[in-house]
């Protein structure tokens, strides 16, 4: 459908960071109103419908991937300083975020075998280890922050340890992986984005001293493998390529499961019932996992490019084009999923859910994601119940991000199971 003439969606920028934290409202404008939408303010096409976006994500002769000079342009052009900063690193270089076919499957393929369903379940005793490690240190309590009791502690610490880095380190994982996320975000002031810079220089020196000793002397972990694994023949990543591929691990086995543990909390806490069921069904566990991700949708949207003048739902996008896919409205589209912004432990159709997007560019760890929230989430309504809000704790406050929807801040109360 064409844009309408009166479209209410024209007086709306969909990059202003009060949409961009709570985009609920506009998704479901999009959803009804076009749902292929050319944006005035800022002339990116949005993808809005679970059918379109599927198709758009599929498509990666027609719809590339490679938006890394679009995601610059987005911010301002960097400053003196912040390109003295940058000189001191190596350059970011498109991997398998920001590449397509055949490139990123060479990227993918490096990196696969450590990711791969039986290579995750290995890690199940040790990720069980790390949630009941934490679940010790608040149970008593009886309340906490739960974004930094578990939220954040529980991925950052996984992504160490399958890295193979010191657990010590944990703190600087999480602070590179912000900076990292940062560039991302709307709203930073010139300070931050050059300590944001420098945040990003030091993790690139740090893991460059890893990559090299790995060179000298392999070992067992997920780093060596990257470092020193070849597909088809080629050549191993050199060291902008490693940086730029652990920088995507880094993040996307940090946020996103972070995102899902705190909204997963917070829709257990606003939905006693349904916390109560899944108690009773320890069973519904896995389904539950995959309601929070359809609900929370970590990578909430993604660009892409277009490669060929299309013609899509009755509207002409021109080749060259920017676009956004929102894998975040199209998993809330009634159409696909009855009453969708419910929490349903029991929904049937979640494996149609794409939280971890579509295609090739299919989350390359979302065997470990998963493996953690289930396995997190057992033990922890194993061990406590009648999780809640305190009184006066406000709603779930999200971070203003161009593709990211990660929650702010998260207060929970809780009871120990008897």
């Amino acid at each position: 459908m064409n844009n309408p003439k009166d479209n209410s969606l024209d007086n709306i920028n969909p990059f202003d960071p009060e949409v961009l934290a709570c985009p609920y409202d506009f998704n479901r404008a999009l959803r009804e109103l076009s749902s292929v939408y050319l944006c005035p303010h800022t002339g990116v096409y949005f993808v809005s419908n679970y059918d379109l976006v599927v198709t758009v994500a599929k498509d990666e002769k027609r719809f590339s991937n490679q938006f890394s000079m679009i995601q610059s342009g987005v911010q301002a052009a960097p400053d003196p300083e912040m390109a003295a900063i940058l000189a001191k690193g190596w350059p970011r270089v498109d991997t398998m975020l920001t590449a397509d076919p055949p490139k990123q499957r060479r990227y993918r393929s490096l990196c696969q075998k450590p990711f791969s369903v039986s290579s995750v379940a290995k890690l199940q005793p040790y990720i069980s280890e790390v949630a009941n490690d934490l679940i010790d240190q608040i149970i008593d309590a009886g309340k906490c922050n739960w974004m930094e009791a578990f939220a954040v502690p529980m991925p950052v610490r996984m992504i160490a340890y399958i890295l193979g880095v010191p657990i010590s380190d944990m703190d600087l994982f999480k602070q590179w992986s912000d900076a990292n996320v940062a560039s991302f975000s709307v709203g930073q002031t010139r300070e931050e984005a050059l300590r944001n810079a420098e945040l990003v220089i030091e993790f690139q020196h740090y893991f460059a001293d890893k990559i090299e000793a790995r060179k000298i002397k392999p070992t067992d972990d997920v780093l060596s493998d990257i470092v020193n694994s070849s597909a088809d023949g080629e050549k191993p990543m050199d060291m902008a390529e490693c940086l730029s591929v652990i920088s995507q691990l880094l993040v996307a086995g940090n946020e996103t499961t972070t995102s899902t543990f705190a909204e997963g909390m917070y829709l257990l806490a606003r939905n006693p019932d349904q916390l109560r069921l899944v108690q009773q069904q320890p069973e519904l566990i896995p389904n539950m996992v995959e309601e929070m991700l359809r609900l929370s949708t970590p990578t909430t949207q993604m660009w892409r490019i277009c490669l060929e003048d299309t013609h899509l739902a009755g509207v002409d996008i021109p080749k060259g084009a920017t676009m956004m896919i929102k894998f975040g409205s199209a998993n809330r589209d009634s159409d696909q999923f009855q009453q969708p912004d419910d929490f349903d432990v029991t929904r049937e159709n979640l494996k149609s859910q794409i939280a971890f997007g579509q295609g090739v560019h299919h989350c390359l760890g979302a065997p470990l994601a998963r493996q953690e929230l289930i396995l997190g989430f057992q033990n922890i309504l194993r061990r406590i119940t009648n999780i809640r809000l305190p009184q006066g704790e406000p709603e779930l406050a999200f971070h203003p991000s161009l593709l990211l929807h990660g929650p702010i801040d998260l207060n929970i109360e809780f009871d120990k199971c008897e």
